[in-house]
């Protein structure tokens, strides 16, 4: 029994060692494919913003935060490229941001409320739906 535990303990700092050793090589594609997810999503933010308004874009980037089947990590980060992107080559939609409460740095609790109810009152799941109501909130508070 005393060689299992030995054998099993050395296993495992051989795995630890082995997975040190490799980290570079692994953050390195890790980063290179992030970076053309986040390429593309914004290639095919600006594609789509050519095409819609900006009230398209908010939809568009709901439903594919909403549909994404990856990471919760990947579907938010390529769900708010996409629509930053969208936006700022979309044409404006009158009174879009006429509702929209102010963007603070720092989430108010007001502000945390109105996206929470925002996403309730649309149907949708949180953590997506909420980035989106977020930046839409920031980039209605910059514009003129």
């Amino acid at each position: 029994m005393r060689r299992f535990w030995l054998g099993l303990l050395l296993a495992i700092i051989v795995g630890v060692f082995y997975s040190w050793l490799n980290a570079p090589e692994w953050l390195e594609g890790w980063n290179e494919e992030h970076q053309q997810m986040v390429e593309q999503q914004r290639q095919a933010g600006i594609a789509a913003g050519i095409e819609t308004d900006q009230q398209g874009c908010v939809s568009e980037a709901l439903q594919r935060v909403e549909s994404c089947q990856e990471s919760e990590y990947r579907c938010t980060v390529s769900g708010g490229t996409f629509f930053k992107a969208c936006w700022e080559s979309s044409q404006p939609s009158v009174g879009i941001c006429n509702t929209i409460p102010a963007y603070h740095e720092t989430a108010t609790e007001d502000d945390k409320a109105w996206v929470k109810d925002r996403c309730t009152e649309l149907g949708l799941r949180a953590t997506g739906c909420r980035l989106i109501m977020r930046q839409q909130q920031q980039l209605c508070g910059a514009q003129p």
